[in-house]
């Protein structure tokens, strides 16, 4: 049964090692391990692994940084762009919506 959460954090882009694709970094990320058969990639290995530590947008990866808890009653899909990445403030209704996506939306249009 889902609940509706409210977070409040940054995201840190993720720095990639020279000429190492999205999913060589997930791969690492994740230690070299070898890919569940329920998944179809790393990248989406690791962010159902590590589903509040990391987001992808736009195809960059992005760390979850200094993330709190907040007392939840509406949606809220907010981010600004910062140097290192951004900042985000979400609430939602984690049954209908998960994590990444609430990022994705708050995202929009950045």
């Amino acid at each position: 049964m889902g609940e509706t959460v409210h977070y409040k954090g940054k995201l840190k882009k993720v720095e990639r090692e020279e000429n190492e694709t999205l999913e060589i970094q997930c791969k690492r990320i994740l230690g070299n391990v070898k890919l569940e058969s329920w998944y179809d990639s790393y990248s989406k290995m690791l962010l159902g692994e590590h589903y509040e530590s990391y987001v992808i947008h736009e195809g960059i990866l992005y760390s979850v940084e200094e993330m709190k808890s907040i007392d939840a009653d509406e949606d809220i899909f907010l981010s600004n762009s910062t140097k290192e990445g951004y900042e985000f403030e979400i609430k939602y209704y984690n049954g209908g919506c998960s994590f990444d996506e609430a990022i994705g939306h708050s995202l929009k249009g950045k």
